[in-house]
């Protein structure tokens, strides 16, 4: 379960993934087929890219559905799988559209029976295909919130509630409304990472790429937007914090669900199992193992759930990003993370969701009785489960060590204290560095920096905040300068919206080797608040 050998850069092992759902687990699909009902599933799938793992080898008997997933090569026919059971329509035709069409076909022709069907969308997913002229109608327009401003997004939204309308349209004309269980469901939180300039796949799409014209189209529409982000709820898909876990979810059962009824109960993906089975009718087999609760009491709303916390597992991680474990038991959330560093300090973190929906207020420190508490939570829940937890890399071999408080931000970048200052050098991306070495200041501040590069001509910063200590596209600011090896003062101006709580600066956005003598932070009146001097003595 874990890779024999990982790169000398990185603390832990993590656990290598199992791309396929095991074909002995008896699916939902097997139990209702088996019990009499047809099932049909209709589009993403990403739950093994072999034959034998496909929808069809796991209890569908209808399939439609492309690999690889989980996005299609192109939202638009021809859709370009090079496996699976899709079926090209007409040129240009939109696979929303399409899966909505074969949905629609799948309940006319079983009417008359017990059905189970998955529509699982392609939108909002990789490559972001959209309909130009739904896009169009939502340039320029505002969200009074301030807070949504992708167009590419809204229309992609656009597609699937329209796909929602029509699925529910067939359900009433004809007349199975009133004995349908509907569930709109998401499984993770709004991507806020994708096809920024932060992103390093985005950024090596060059003309003559297959992805180029998605690209051309994101940067026409979107500009350097991320597809959306989750405020008030902290980062997005992928994280263990509540952009990456927390999802909408909404039900219609006439006669069991009451309209317009809302509960703030816990919920997860694994109680749809026990949920579904039980309104079906259905019983589940003895030996499945099963680590939901059937949600039918907080539906019927007769009743509350018996289950003590819900449990998030993220063990691999990513670049900037450390594998971790997370625990919501009431009110209280515990994270733990694997690794730590300048961005992740401590081991755990500590929220009350009701008082800090946000994730700010890091509370471990200040309650060890309750870390500990759930912390035997998470111990117990990965015994019962069996998973395979990070490791620690006998071949770690940490990175050069920070210089004055700044270290190098990724493993390609390499830092060195020289006669003329800092050398940060990067050979493959950005000359990035950063330093969680900060005064609390805010309000509006500049970063002045003394530097010189022959290559690099313009770089940008970062800031992250005791609120928001995670790098964001959304806080940044750019700069330039010449490329030209002579010293230069460049100056970044930006409002800081709380204390802050570390920096980073990209000296360069292109490979390059720039020196820096100095970096100062000042307010907005000149005042030095904080100096980093790299000149070796």
């Amino acid at each position: 379960m874990y890779p024999d050998e990982v790169a000398p850069s990185r603390p832990v092992i993590t656990p290598e993934t199992q791309t396929y759902l095991d074909p002995n687990i008896r699916t939902l699909a097997e139990a209702l087929r088996d019990a009499g009902w047809r099932t049909g599933h209709f589009g993403k799938w990403h739950l093994g890219l072999n034959p034998e793992h496909w929808p069809e080898a796991q209890g569908f008997e209808t399939s439609f559905h492309g690999a690889p997933d989980p996005g299609p090569p192109s939202y638009f026919s021809p859709y370009g799988f090079p496996a699976g059971t899709v079926v090209d329509g007409p040129e240009g035709e939109y696979i929303a559209d399409r899966l909505t069409d074969e949905a629609i076909r799948f309940i006319e022709e079983h009417r008359d029976e017990p059905f189970y069907l998955n529509l699982w969308h392609y939108n909002v997913h990789g490559p972001w295909g959209h309909k130009e002229e739904y896009t169009r109608q939502f340039v320029g327009k505002q969200d009074p919130r301030g807070e949504q401003a992708n167009p590419i997004m809204a229309s992609m939204l656009k597609s699937v509630d329209e796909s929602l309308g029509r699925i529910l349209d067939t359900l009433d004309d004809l007349n199975l409304s009133k004995n349908t269980f509907f569930l709109f469901f998401s499984d993770n939180g709004g991507n806020t990472h994708s096809n920024t300039p932060e992103d390093p796949s985005f950024a090596k799409i060059k003309p003559g790429h297959k992805k180029w014209p998605m690209a051309e189209s994101w940067r026409q529409y979107a500009g350097d937007l991320p597809p959306t982000n989750n405020a008030p709820l902290r980062q997005g898909k992928g994280w263990l914090y509540e952009g990456g876990v927390r999802v909408p979810m909404m039900a219609r059962f006439p006669g069991v669900v009451q309209p317009g009824s809302q509960c703030s109960e816990v919920v997860c993906s694994v109680d749809l199992y026990p949920t579904i089975l039980e309104l079906a009718g259905v019983e589940r087999a003895a030996d499945q193992p099963c680590d939901g609760i059937s949600l039918a009491p907080l539906l019927r709303g007769s009743g509350i759930l018996d289950r003590e916390a819900v449990f998030f597992y993220y063990p691999h991680g990513q670049s900037r990003k450390p594998p971790g474990i997370a625990v919501r038991a009431g009110d209280w959330k515990l994270i733990r993370w694997y690794e730590t560093s300048d961005m992740f300090p401590s081991e755990y973190e500590l929220y009350n969701l009701k008082d800090d929906l946000s994730e700010t207020a890091n509370r471990a420190g200040e309650m060890p009785d309750l870390v500990k508490r759930l912390a035997a939570l998470l111990d117990r829940h990965l015994e019962q489960t069996g998973a395979h937890p990070p490791i620690p890399n006998p071949n770690y071999k940490p990175g050069p060590a920070p210089i004055s408080g700044w270290r190098a931000l990724n493993s390609d970048v390499e830092i060195e204290r020289t006669e003329a200052g800092l050398a940060v050098e990067c050979k493959t991306n950005r000359a990035s560095i950063a330093t969680g070495q900060t005064p609390p200041a805010e309000g509006a501040l500049v970063c002045v920096a003394s530097l010189r590069s022959g290559a690099g001509d313009s770089g940008r910063l970062y800031w992250g905040t005791k609120a928001r200590p995670q790098f964001s596209p959304d806080f940044r600011t750019d700069f330039a300068y010449e490329a030209n090896g002579q010293w230069q003062e460049v100056r970044a101006a930006f409002e800081s919206d709380g204390p802050l709580t570390q920096l980073r600066l990209d000296s360069s956005m292109k490979p390059a080797r720039v020196e820096i003598q100095w970096v100062r932070l000042e307010d907005a009146e000149g005042k030095v608040l904080m100096q980093w001097d790299f000149i070796e003595q």
